[in-house]
C-alpha cells in the first residue's frame, strides 16, 4: 500500500511540474507580443500611416448603412474612420476602430457629407 501511495505522490508531483512548465511557456509566448515597440501616431499627417492596414480598411463598413468608410486624420493628429454619406466619424483608439453607431452619431460632422 505504501508503494502505491508513493507512486501516486510521484505522479502528482510530475503532473504539477508539467502543468507549471506549460503555464510558464504559454506566458512567455504570449508576452512576446507585449514587447513590440510603440508606434508614434503623431509623426506626420499623411493619410494612411499604418495604424490600420489597407486590407482591414477595405473590409470595414459603417454599421448604419453598411457602406465603405475612409481613413481621415484631423488637425490634432487623431485618426477617424469617416462615412461621407452621413458625416459619421468613428474614432480609432490604440489602433482599434470603435465602430459603434453611438460613437458615429456623437462625432457627426456635417461638413464631411459629400453630395
Amino acid at each position: 500500500m505504501k508503494n502505491v501511495l508513493r507512486i501516486l505522490g510521484i505522479a502528482a508531483v510530475i503532473g504539477l511540474a508539467i502543468a507549471i512548465f506549460r503555464a510558464v511557456r504559454q506566458y512567455q509566448e504570449d508576452s512576446v507580443f507585449d514587447l513590440t515597440p510603440a508606434v508614434n501616431n503623431n509623426a506626420g499627417s499623411s493619410g494612411q500611416r499604418g495604424s490600420i492596414s489597407p486590407e482591414l480598411l477595405s473590409m470595414l463598413a459603417d454599421p448604419g448603412d453598411k457602406g465603405p468608410v475612409e481613413l481621415m486624420v484631423d488637425a490634432n493628429g487623431k485618426e477617424w474612420l469617416v462615412n461621407r454619406r452621413n458625416g459619421y466619424r468613428y474614432p480609432i483608439e490604440d489602433g482599434i476602430p470603435i465602430m459603434l453607431l453611438e460613437e458615429g452619431e456623437k462625432n457627426k460632422d456635417e461638413s464631411l457629407i459629400q453630395k
